[in-house]
């Protein structure tokens, strides 16, 4: 019940009870508590002003009011904007033309969208399944492909092994005619010598060109008829001569003897022997240096002198090393040529004198370090190529190796000292990182030791043979020990294995074994019977006889580094040099054969078992 009140403090109408007012509500309400009833003042309002939608003054002061609490005391209340969902909703009746037009197009659009996106998967489908196709296409062209690539190796695989069943043939072949040309040659030896030249010859140039060895009888066969090839000379030597050298690069070899001189000799050239005077006692050994510059000889005058071979001057100008107060015995030199090391004979009570010299020192070559501490004998003394390290031995048994040692001042001291028994073939490998060393125990058997050279020196005994080990020669390449002695003796000891291969073909003491290029090994003995022996195959190739210019025993014999060429000295002081190369006396067979005239026809059977 609403009703106009002009006093705030009135009773109630109807009870007549006071009223009192809703502090609760928002409006102005008066409530009676005995009768329930409630009257709602009613305020004069003012006249409506226009509302602006700009916020005023006094809206701005009072904007926190309510807005239902403004509009009943009559203020002027805030225009509010509509929502946008009702702007929407009334244009959308207003302009309802548009509104269709805008679905339609957007219909349209969505089922442009939809046809693309299809689209968009169905060549996204078809790329993936091409792809897939090419994968499977490589695959399968992959698969093609090693298997061509498998038959193309398996048929190369079997050319090459058809190429090596031909190759094979032909070198069959070849040994073949090679042998039965061999055959011929010595059958004819006699009858025609000059078609057993030739055919020798043939036979030889067939070997070569097959790479093979050359057929026993053919190189027996060109040594025979090619005597003349073979050098007997007058060594100028008026006694034994005690040594025999050659240069290593195979032009000049040295001899040095009891008449205390040693004598220079050009090897191919037409240069006369020159004699090197300069030692009042017995030549004991000559030696070139590695470089072919120098000759160094050792005398039984505790003297060492040194020639310039390559001056012209050079009897004229030795450089005389005095150190030694002994018979110098041994000399070496290291493999620069820098250093030289000596041993002289032990003076009673005292111990061996081994020098160490340095030949590029500035002003006269000196001793660097004194070896001692052997007493007896030294017979050996040998550098390393590195010159890092040295061996020594004497005839009271004991061996001791000595190393570089950068802490004493780059002098040799003791590695190692052993007491292995007379010891006097020493062999150092090219790398210097073994050591090969051949004794003789008091029982007569022959003790081969393999020394590995580092910072732990192990030496270990490879083979054990019951003989005097008088010659003996070290091949590095393939591990192989050669040992001559006597009655013709030779036992090749295989590295790898340690198989001891007996060498047959001499009868007599042998004086000297060497390894050739190639692996093969030329020996020689006392009566001068020079053999080269086949150690890659099953057969054995003697390249060599008794020497018939020769007469007396062998003293002394050399090899040339490059294998060619053969020196041997008697005891009438002559001295036989000759070829050793079968090759090079196939080459002079054929000049001298084309200069005579004349061929070969006939072809001998095929080579008998024992020529074989």
């Amino acid at each position: 019940m609403q009703t106009e009140l002009t006093s705030r403090g009135v009773d109630c109408p109807l009870c007549g009870t006071a009223l009192k007012r809703d502090e609760d509500s928002i409006r102005d309400l008066w409530n009676c508590h005995s009768c329930g009833m409630s009257i709602e003042l009613a305020q004069q309002r003012e006249p409506l002003v226009e509302v602006s939608t700009a916020p005023s003054q006094s809206l701005c002061a009072d904007q926190d009011e309510d807005q239902l609490d403004r509009w009943l005391s009559g203020k002027p209340i805030e225009q509010k904007t509509p929502p946008i969902s009702r702007r929407l909703n009334r244009w959308a009746h207003e302009n309802w033309g548009a509104v269709t037009c805008f679905l339609v197009a957007l219909l349209g659009i969505s089922g442009l969208a939809a046809h693309a996106m299809q689209n968009c998967v169905v060549a996204r489908q078809q790329l993936a399944d091409e792809r897939a196709s090419h994968a499977a296409t490589r695959q399968q062209a992959g698969k093609r492909d090693e298997e061509l690539r498998i038959l193309v190796d398996s048929a190369q695989i079997k050319s090459r092994s058809i190429g090596k069943q031909l190759d094979q043939a032909r070198l069959d072949a070849r040994r073949d005619l090679s042998l039965r040309l061999a055959d011929e040659a010595t059958r004819l030896e006699l009858t025609a010598p000059h078609r057993s030249l030739m055919l020798a010859a043939e036979s030889v140039e067939i070997a070569r060109t097959a790479n093979q060895h050359p057929a026993a009888g053919a190189v027996q066969v060109l040594f025979d008829q090619l005597q003349d090839q073979a050098r007997l000379q007058t060594s100028g030597h008026v006694e034994t001569i005690r040594s025999i050298a050659f240069s290593a690069d195979g032009a000049m070899w040295a001899s040095g003897g009891d008449d205390n001189r040693a004598i220079l000799h050009a090897l191919q050239s037409q240069r006369a022997a020159i004699p090197l005077e300069a030692h009042w006692s017995r030549v004991s050994q000559v030696r070139f240096s590695p470089d072919s510059r120098k000759l160094a000889t050792a005398s039984y005058d505790a003297t060492i002198c040194l020639w310039d071979v390559q001056a012209n001057d050079v009897a004229q100008s030795p450089v005389v090393l005095s150190g030694h107060d002994e018979r110098v015995l041994s000399i070496d030199f290291s493999a620069d040529s820098r250093w030289l090391l000596s041993a002289a004979q032990a003076a009673p009570g005292s111990p061996s004198e081994i020098l160490l010299w340095d030949l590029q020192a500035k002003g006269h070559p000196h001793v660097t370090q004194t070896l001692g501490q052997h007493f007896g004998r030294v017979h050996a003394a040998r550098l390393s190529p590195d010159s890092r390290w040295a061996f020594t031995s004497s005839a009271d048994g004991f061996v001791q190796l000595w190393r570089l040692n950068p802490k004493s001042g780059d002098r040799l001291t003791v590695a190692m000292r052993a007491q292995h028994g007379l010891t006097d073939r020493v062999f150092f490998s090219p790398d210097s990182s073994q050591l090969v060393t051949i004794s003789e125990g008091n029982n007569g058997e022959c003790v081969v030791r393999r020394w590995r050279l580092g910072e732990m020196i192990r030496p270990e005994v490879v083979a054990r043979l019951k003989m005097a080990p008088l010659a003996a020669d070290v091949d590095f390449a393939s591990g192989n020990v050669a040992i001559g002695g006597k009655q013709g003796q030779i036992n090749v000891i295989h590295g790898g294995s340690g198989v001891v291969t007996p060498v047959v073909g001499h009868e007599q003491q042998i004086q000297l074994v060497r390894f050739l290029p190639g692996g093969a090994l030329a020996s020689i003995d006392l009566q001068g019977l020079i053999r080269r022996t086949n150690l890659t195959g099953k057969e054995e190739v003697a390249l060599g006889v008794k020497l018939p210019q020769v007469a007396g025993q062998t003293e002394t014999a050399a090899i040339s580094a490059d294998g060619q060429w053969v020196a041997v000295t008697n005891d009438k002081q002559e001295v036989m040099i000759r070829q050793l190369d079968p090759t090079i006396l196939m080459g002079v067979a054929f000049e001298r054969l084309q200069s005579i005239g004349g061929g070969v026809d006939v072809i001998a059977t095929k080579p008998t078992v024992k020529r074989r």
